[in-house]
């Protein structure tokens, strides 16, 4: 069975799929830098106030 790698680019909202530093699995948050096998993801609150920056290696990740 082959596997599909997702495709992730700046602006797609992403869902952590393992817990990173103090951020549960299911958090989301949007790509804002690309560095190819890693991801900068801003995590913001309801209003959209930046909350955190955290990397997260694209196995992390997944697209909402």
């Amino acid at each position: 069975m082959a596997t599909v790698k997702q495709h992730m680019v700046e602006h797609d909202v992403v869902a952590l799929s393992e817990s990173i530093g103090t951020w549960p699995a299911g958090t989301r948050g949007t790509i804002v830098s690309d560095y190819g096998e890693t991801k900068l993801i801003e995590i913001s609150d309801g209003s959209g106030a930046t909350l955190e920056l955290v990397q997260a290696p694209l196995a992390k990740l997944r697209v909402i």
